[in-house]
């Protein structure tokens, strides 16, 4: 009993320092984010109030009821679920079919300077890619609209326009990660056996049969944390957006954390900045339990 109990204690005294750092960095911000979206007031009258409750002013549900009466706010998630669905897609969709050429006998020898390029773009500063793009996209004297004007095609505002502005951010985004996603699908590729193509090539399987029966299938568990991991990563964008639109042109850009830093720190509404952090936890976090439900099903593992 001792002998167990001395073993339990060794356990906990090895996970003490990741439970802590969790605490403080994961559970306390989320508890004080749930608190603060019943709070009203401005940041100031916040850190004057401090942690005395007798002085902080409660707002109840009033915070959530702002934001399901705007239509803005509306616009805002619509915003949202599109950019994750277009980067999400484009990530898993163009970093399975260049991983899959990359993985091609004739392109082997091409292979391992083909991966720097494509991985290149991940670690540049995503201050200095916003930067790039922002003159790319210049309607005066960008490249694109240059190669627009000298085949005779009207010149396009990419990031001044309500159609595309969401796209060309969509673009850079897709841009910029996909190296990274593509090594992981390349790696995942190149564990495959062999025996399993041998066997396809000898009964004269085709290419896109062999992909879609075998190549999926066997990386699939990849797949799987690739789709979860892009999913939240596309749900924080912010960086891109405050660099080239700022949520323009007429909130067509404008998403949920883009608006949250607005409202907490623009408009000082703090509390109704923490309302919307809550209601972007939950669809993050109702999306994490769907997929776990869903997608984990398809994965073959052995």
């Amino acid at each position: 009993m001792k002998k167990g109990l001395r073993f339990n204690l060794r356990g906990m005294e090895l996970i003490a320092p990741a439970v802590l750092v969790m605490l403080v960095f994961t559970v306390y911000p989320i508890i004080y984010l749930i608190i603060g979206s019943f709070r009203s007031g401005s940041l100031i009258a916040w850190s004057k109030a401090g942690g005395a409750l007798s002085q902080i002013q409660w707002a109840d549900f009033k915070n959530y009821e702002y934001l399901l009466a705007n239509a803005d706010f509306g616009k805002i998630v619509g915003n949202t679920v599109l950019y994750v669905v277009m980067l999400v897609a484009g990530r898993i969709g163009c970093s399975l079919l260049l991983a899959w050429w990359l993985n091609s006998k004739i392109n082997k020898r091409l292979s391992k300077t083909t991966q720097a390029i494509a991985f290149m773009p991940h670690v540049i500063s995503l201050v200095s890619v916003s930067m790039v793009f922002m003159w790319l996209y210049n309607k005066d004297t960008g490249f694109f609209n240059s190669i627009l004007t000298s085949l005779k095609l009207p010149a396009c505002e990419f990031l001044d326009s309500e159609g595309t502005a969401l796209i060309s951010i969509v673009f850079v985004m897709l841009w910029k990660s996909l190296g990274y996603y593509t090594l992981l699908m390349l790696a995942a590729m190149q564990s495959v056996p062999k025996e399993v193509y041998e066997a396809a090539e000898l009964d004269n399987a085709p290419a896109w049969r062999t992909f879609l029966r075998i190549t999926i299938p066997c990386i699939s568990p990849t797949i799987f944390f690739t789709t979860i991991t892009a999913t939240i990563n596309s749900f924080n964008v912010f960086d891109v957006i405050n660099l080239l639109t700022q949520g323009g042109p007429i909130n067509s850009t404008n998403t949920l954390v883009y608006y949250i830093y607005s409202m907490m720190f623009k408009f000082s509404k703090p509390g109704v900045g923490c309302a919307a952090g809550v209601i972007l936890l939950a669809i993050v976090g109702t999306l994490t339990i769907v997929y776990f439900r869903v997608m984990e099903r398809r994965v073959h593992y052995q």
